[in-house]
C-alpha cells in the first residue's frame, strides 16, 4: 500500500512539473508560415495603409515595368525595359510631368536628360552608337542654346545657337588644329580664326554675303601680313613685317596688280613706288 501511495505521488509530482512548464512557455495555436521559396504571377502591387496602391510590378507583352507612387498619388518613380532592350528610369513631379530622364537604347544610344517645370527639356548629357559623347543645353522654346560634343575620336566641338536656333559661334578642334567660328543670324560665317598645321595663326573676316574681305596671320617664319579685299576677294591693300625689319604697305587695282607701295627696311631707308598697270615705275623715291 505504501509502494503505491509513493508512486501516486510521484506521478502527481511529475504532471504538476509539466504543467508549470507548460503555463511558464507561450502556448502557439499554429506554426508560423513558411517563406515560400519562389513567387509567380504577371502583376504585384504594394498598398498602404489605407488601401492606395503606392507600388506596382507587373509583365505585359514585352514590357517590363517598375511603377512608384508618392503620398499624393502624382509623383512617380518609373523603371521600364521594352521587348527592344531599350531601358528608362523617369522621375515625374506632382503635375505629372517628366523631370528626368536616365535611359538606353537597344542600339547602343544611352542618355540622362533633364526638364524644367513646364515640361521642356533643358538639359541632355549621352553617348551615340560609336561612344562619343555629347552634352546639349536648350532654351525653353526647345531650340538647341548650346552642344558639346565629340566626334570621331579627335574632333571636339562647342557650338552656341541664339534664342530663334541658330548658331552664331562654334569652336572647334580638327585633326588636332583649333579654331573658331562667328556666324549671323542668317548663318554665314563672318569670323574664322584657325591655327594651321605649322602652328600659325590666320584670321579671315567676311562680309554679309561671305565673300572674305580681310585676312591677317603671323607665319611660321614671324612675317606678320594684313590683306583688305575688295567684293571679288582680290587683294587691294596688303601691310606686312618681315622678322629681319623690312615692313610696308601696297595697293593693288581690281586686277591684283600692284600700283602703289610705300616701304621702310632694315636700316629704316624708305621708298616709295607709283606703277602704271604693266608694273612700270611712274613715281620712285629715293632714286
Amino acid at each position: 500500500m505504501r509502494t503505491c501511495q509513493f508512486l501516486l505521488l510521484c506521478v502527481a509530482a511529475l504532471a504538476g512539473g509539466l504543467c508549470s512548464s507548460l503555463l511558464q512557455t507561450p502556448a502557439r495555436a499554429q506554426d508560423e508560415p513558411k517563406i515560400p521559396v519562389l513567387v509567380r504571377a504577371q502583376k504585384f502591387e504594394l498598398v498602404d495603409e489605407q488601401g492606395r496602391v503606392r507600388a506596382s510590378l507587373a509583365c505585359d507583352d514585352g514590357l517590363t515595368e517598375l511603377n512608384m507612387l508618392g503620398d499624393d498619388e502624382k509623383t512617380t518613380a518609373t523603371l521600364r525595359i521594352r521587348k527592344d532592350g531599350s531601358t528608362a528610369l523617369t522621375f515625374a513631379d506632382a503635375k505629372r510631368n517628366a523631370r528626368m530622364l536616365l535611359g538606353s537604347t537597344g542600339k547602343g544610344f544611352s542618355g540622362l536628360g533633364f526638364s524644367d517645370g513646364a515640361g521642356n527639356s533643358r538639359v541632355a548629357l549621352g553617348t551615340g552608337a560609336t561612344g562619343a559623347p555629347a552634352l546639349s543645353l536648350h532654351y525653353a522654346s526647345g531650340k538647341l542654346a548650346g552642344l558639346l560634343t565629340v566626334q570621331n575620336e579627335r574632333d571636339a566641338a562647342l557650338i552656341l545657337n541664339g534664342p530663334k536656333g541658330d548658331t552664331n559661334l562654334a569652336l572647334g578642334n580638327s585633326d588636332g588644329r583649333p579654331n573658331i567660328l562667328m556666324l549671323d543670324d542668317k548663318g554665314v560665317e563672318r569670323m574664322k580664326l584657325v591655327l594651321k598645321e605649322d602652328n600659325s595663326p590666320a584670321l579671315m573676316l567676311r562680309d554679309s554675303k561671305g565673300n572674305p574681305r580681310l585676312l591677317a596671320g603671323v607665319t611660321a617664319d614671324t612675317w606678320a601680313g594684313l590683306g583688305l579685299m575688295d567684293a571679288k576677294g582680290v587683294v587691294r591693300t596688303l601691310m606686312f613685317s618681315e622678322s629681319r625689319g623690312d615692313s610696308g604697305i601696297s595697293v593693288s587695282d581690281s586686277a591684283g596688280k600692284s600700283r602703289g607701295a610705300l616701304a621702310i627696311n632694315a636700316d629704316n631707308k624708305a621708298r616709295v613706288e607709283i606703277l602704271d598697270d604693266a608694273g612700270k615705275v611712274l613715281f620712285g623715291q629715293p632714286k
